[in-house]
């Protein structure tokens, strides 16, 4: 594909001197390359390939993923992650994360609140019994 290869290296003339720092090439359909993502950092003047799609300056990475994004399966997406490859979660698995940590908590609540519950029923059963036994008892 020597139009896409041009065409790419034409882009790379345009990002360099816009001075883009970081330039990815995702290829899912692998015509430019065998390699279905690249990455390259501008240094000196050229743009470099980098071993792994990671982002120092940014703390961020890319990565090649498949799963449902929005109610859809996809084979090959690229994903955020941070530098030490874990995914950058999307607006819908945040909402779902939250989610669940708020059923949790309310699952928290509620026992925490049975256990009360059953904790004044003891202590009552305990003043009734000390009351029958004729010692007073004092409750703060």
């Amino acid at each position: 594909m020597p139009t896409l290869r041009k065409s790419l290296a034409f882009a790379m003339r345009i990002w360099y001197q816009m001075g883009i720092t970081y330039y990815v090439v995702f290829d899912p359909l692998q015509q430019l390359s065998t390699q279905l993502l690249q990455a390259y950092s501008l240094q000196a003047g050229q743009y470099q390939p980098l071993t792994q799609p990671q982002f120092p300056s940014l703390g961020l990475g890319l990565t090649v993923w498949d799963g449902v994004f929005e109610g859809k399966q996809y084979d090959r997406w690229l994903r955020w992650c941070d530098l030490a490859g874990n995914l950058l979660l999307t607006g819908d698995e945040q909402a779902e994360q939250e989610r669940q940590r708020a059923e949790r908590e309310k699952e928290r609540a509620e026992v925490a609140a049975r256990r009360a519950r059953q904790a004044e029923k003891r202590a009552a059963r305990l003043a009734a019994l000390l009351e029958a036994q004729g010692i007073e008892w004092e409750e703060e």
